[in-house]
């Protein structure tokens, strides 16, 4: 089949999505062209674009942006690291198509009911255009709703969280988002008296500064670990609809590991 056609399937029915002003977009190659094999992964780093060559994957859904950032004035570096993917690329016809907006609140299976799912608290059903989950619950210590989470991404590459405030505390409600579109605003104007915050979406002097004011504790996970679980559906919602074709999750490489002190 033609790629446009996998293209479509994934973009059906997504009316929360303004195409006319969208993250999803085709990011490199020709979506005309026919594919067998199909990569999928959180974005689209050198490793997964040398799996893909080894696998014969000659069209990646990635997630996030695989070019770092838009525009012509970047940092020489950069430029340099995106032309060796784009060579690479066009050397092996591989066409990339960056599925965001459409797999972040897919309902169900994408990015954020999938985030929400693996926690293991009694989250409400999400407001199909929001980022956000609300989980309510009996009194529990900030330190437990963090074990949680620690365990939920343990086996998609983060082993810890960071937490800042009480670990202590009782709290009866949880509140997160969808990697770095979570606003800690939209939560607390939610009476979330806990908060699931991303690492590249949140900054010290604002946010963080803001929950040490108002004794609103803050856990902090990675952005890329927090999404992968949901990513890595895509490859089953595919299968399902296209049993002939060949679809596999391409590793990243996002495997943080903590050193302490002596």
């Amino acid at each position: 089949m033609k790629i446009n056609e996998i293209i479509s399937y994934l973009n059906a029915n997504a009316d929360w999505v303004d195409f006319n002003q969208t993250r999803d977009v085709v990011m490199f190659g020709d979506t005309n062209q026919l594919v067998n094999n199909v990569g999928v992964c959180w974005v689209a780093t050198l490793p997964v674009i040398e799996q893909a060559i080894k696998s014969g994957v000659n069209f990646i859904i990635s997630h996030e942006n695989c070019f770092y950032e838009e525009g012509t004035k970047l940092p020489k570096e950069l430029l340099e690291s995106r032309q060796k993917k784009e060579k690479l690329l066009a050397k092996h016809n591989i066409c990339v198509y960056r599925c965001h907006d459409v797999w972040d609140m897919i309902p169900g299976v994408g990015v954020a009911d999938t985030w929400s799912s693996i926690i293991g608290l009694p989250f409400v059903k999400r407001d199909i255009k929001s980022y956000n989950s609300f989980a309510y619950f009996e009194s529990m210590t900030v330190e437990a709703i963090a074990k949680k989470i620690a365990n939920a991404l343990a086996p998609f590459g983060q082993q810890s969280v960071t937490v800042l405030g009480d670990l202590n505390q009782l709290v009866k409600s949880c509140g997160i988002g969808t990697g770095a579109a979570t606003d800690v605003f939209a939560l607390v104007r939610e009476n979330m008296e806990c908060v699931v915050l991303s690492d590249d979406g949140s900054n010290n002097w604002i946010a963080h500064q803001y929950c040490i004011d108002n004794g609103v504790p803050l856990i902090l996970v990675h952005h890329s670990v927090s999404e992968i679980p949901g990513v890595i559906k895509i490859v089953d919602y595919l299968t399902m609809k296209f049993p002939n074709l060949s679809v596999e999750y391409l590793e990243e490489g996002y495997q943080y590991r903590i050193v302490s002190t002596d």
